[in-house]
């Protein structure tokens, strides 16, 4: 049987995709991922097609019976056989390993799916699960909120893992045990959220407590994410920004809606997600040089 396996929105390793073709292939079956045109030129006898994301276009060279799933389309979920078996790497020819932990959130923020589509913080699969390389990428929506997180951590160290929490930890539950574990875990980067504008004193205590472990808090190896367009003013933005910066953390702008948000939020998001012109610029010398409008009659 040959299964093709088809990536619709993404050029990243698609988890879903790794672990059928993990299973299919323990089934003697034939695993090719294709182009949905190369799909429909050469036809499978299944087609799975995964969709990370709602508001990205669909394919329209799919087979009328691909078996869709990803959030772009639904909230299913692989058998439990498939769930917990070991991505085949060779797929995309990784070196490095990908998977959950844990699943869901215990925070119930109301521009975010996982509430509704993973509920509440459980535990998911154990590291030997699918770790099978120094390097690992971790996709829990909320490590330290885990029950877990600190036996975790202790098997990261004592395994030399070299790990990246892709999807942020959360800055308000940094303690001085878990930010004494990460500075001895050492992961390149750090990555948190500063989504809401009254939650600069717990951001602020979390980056001290890193600090006070001995975590490189003043050498740009942390990522802080700041949503905009959604529920803050751009003076509240820019003020977000600046005080990252002025602490030496790294801002990632992301644009609620980008499509629908005024221009010069677009020109704020390519200042500050840019280290080398952030750090070299002020937002007064980046907005003349590019000669931006104010929005409406705020200025920023």
């Amino acid at each position: 049987m040959r299964i093709g396996l088809i990536n619709v929105d993404s050029k990243l390793p698609n988890l879903a995709l790794l672990k059928l073709a993990a299973w299919h292939k323990q089934q003697g079956h034939e695993v090719e991922i294709y182009t949905p045109i190369e799909a429909a030129i050469d036809p499978f006898d299944m087609v799975y097609a995964s969709k990370v994301f709602a508001n990205t276009p669909d394919c329209p060279y799919l087979p009328e019976d691909a078996i869709l799933g990803g959030t772009g389309y639904n909230y299913s979920v692989l058998p439990d056989e498939i769930e917990h078996i070991c991505p085949d790497y060779s797929l995309y020819d990784m070196q490095y390993s990908l998977g959950f932990s844990s699943r869901g959130c215990i925070r119930k923020c109301p521009f975010c799916i996982v509430p509704a589509k993973e509920g509440g913080i459980k535990e998911h699969s154990s590291l030997s699960e699918f770790v099978r390389h120094k390097e690992v990428r971790l996709l829990d929506n909320n490590f330290l909120a885990s029950p877990l997180w600190r036996d975790k951590l202790h098997e990261m160290i004592d395994r030399k893992l070299k790990v990246d929490f892709n999807q942020w930890l959360d800055i308000r539950l940094i303690t001085d045990e878990n930010a004494e574990l990460l500075t001895r875990l050492n992961p390149p980067y750090l990555r948190f959220a500063w989504d809401f504008v009254e939650l600069e004193g717990q951001v602020r205590k979390g980056l001290e407590t890193l600090k006070k472990a001995g975590f490189p808090i003043g050498k740009r190896r942390v990522n802080m994410y700041l949503l905009t367009n959604y529920n803050t003013t751009p003076q509240q933005d820019l003020y977000r920004i600046e005080t990252l910066k002025a602490m030496n953390v790294l801002p990632y702008v992301m644009v609620y809606e980008k499509h629908k948000a005024h221009r010069l939020m677009r020109e704020l998001q390519n200042w500050a997600n840019q280290p080398h012109i952030l750090f070299k610029y002020t937002w007064s010398e980046y907005r003349a040089a590019r000669k931006l409008p104010a929005i409406g009659g705020d200025v920023i």
